[in-house]
């Protein structure tokens, strides 16, 4: 029997030192400034995007690996012997899983499993470093599966906007166009729910709104259960510190990891952007 082989996308927003310890896999999605195509990750940083955002005067395009992308893995990682589970970001932000579902019918898709993480950024990383490690341990197929669905089941991710124009303009926004034409200085908690961006509260200043993040994670987490957890960031470090001194304390959380989001996330969230993932262990 082969190994098993975790396979995601670049929107899970993973620490390259992470994806190289556990042999991961990244298929990068690419973001578009007019004619000038980027590979997410690959060809341009979260630090060199947002310096090109500053300068544009219209936002930013992205877009899926083709199938023939996620073919090329595949029949590399399969031809060795090795089962692949490939985890993606939320089909209803992306056709990426379509792409991935897609391809495995140019393959011998009996060794490979697609997943819909029904998350994206660390919502979704989390999921599959579970899976990596599983992987890495020597699990089987069936027991890696299990693993990750229990994660999409359980998991969840909360995160501020600085304002809600590159989620409306992104096409990406759902339910949370509830929240458009809110007072100045309103900070939007958005969550994910079925895959969809859905609000949680609008609260008046950052300050609040950290503190209340905290609320809400330790509303949704139980004393006596470890999690893993992440905090993500676009270009605002201080304002993640802020959120991670009222998380972190009182927590049975692991430390958290700390990853900076990538072009394609921060193509539809804005820069300006604080959150967290949680995910059971």
């Amino acid at each position: 029997m082969g190994n098993v082989r975790i396979v995601t996308d670049s929107t899970a927003d993973l620490p390259q030192e992470l994806v190289e310890a556990l042999d991961i896999v990244v298929v990068p999605l690419k973001v578009c400034f007019g004619k000038d195509i980027y590979r997410d990750g690959v060809d341009i940083s979260s630090d060199e995007f947002i310096s090109r955002l500053k300068k544009e005067d219209y936002l930013p395009v992205t877009s899926q690996p083709s199938p023939g992308e996620f073919v090329a893995i595949f029949e590399q990682l399969t031809a060795r012997g090795d089962s692949v589970i490939s985890i993606h970001i939320s089909s209803q932000l992306s056709g990426t899983v379509q792409s991935a579902k897609t391809a495995t019918a140019m393959v011998d898709s009996r060794s490979v499993y697609i997943i819909d993480s029904g998350s994206a950024s660390m919502g979704l990383g989390l999921t599959v470093l579970a899976a990596a490690r599983a992987a890495k341990e020597g699990a089987s197929v069936r027991r890696v599966l299990d693993i990750v669905n229990e994660r999409v089941d359980k998991g969840f991710i909360i995160f501020m906007v600085e304002t809600l124009e590159y989620l409306e303009k992104g096409g990406r926004i759902g339910k949370a166009n509830s929240f458009l034409g809110s007072l100045l200085k309103i900070k939007p908690i958005l969550t994910l729910d079925e895959g969809m961006v859905v609000p949680l509260e609008k609260v008046r200043g950052e300050g609040r709104a950290i503190e209340r993040m905290a609320e809400i994670v330790r509303n949704m987490t139980e004393g006596s259960r470890r999690y893993s957890t992440s905090l993500i960031y676009g270009n605002n470090y201080a304002s993640l510190m802020r959120l991670r001194e009222k998380i972190v304390p009182g927590f049975s959380l692991q430390a958290p990891i700390i990853a900076k989001l990538g072009p394609v996330i921060m193509s539809h969230t804005g820069p300006e952007v604080i959150g967290i993932a949680v995910c059971p262990e």
